[in-house]
């Protein structure tokens, strides 16, 4: 299944979403050792910074660190035109 997400979107981040903390990934994100884990506690904005369709995660930049999260945990955030 194709990634809803594409590089330099921006994206809105419930509460309760776990955020991973890790080394840029080469091929595979569940290989990757985590460095620190936060779960958020209030919704935050982010910036998709790449994507990994295979195993449902995403980069994202937030609050001034680079992330992975699960892909179906955050969702786009879109212009509107009234």
């Amino acid at each position: 299944m194709p990634s809803l997400h594409k590089k330099g979107d921006l994206v809105h981040i419930p509460q309760a979403v776990v955020l991973v903390g890790c080394d840029e990934p080469d091929s595979d994100p569940q290989l990757v050792i985590p460095l620190r884990i936060e779960e958020t506690q209030s919704p935050r904005i982010g910036v998709i910074a790449g994507t990994y369709p295979k195993a449902g995660y995403v980069r994202i930049y937030c609050d001034g660190d680079m992330w992975s999260v699960k892909g179906d945990s955050i969702y786009s955030i879109e212009e509107r035109r009234v």
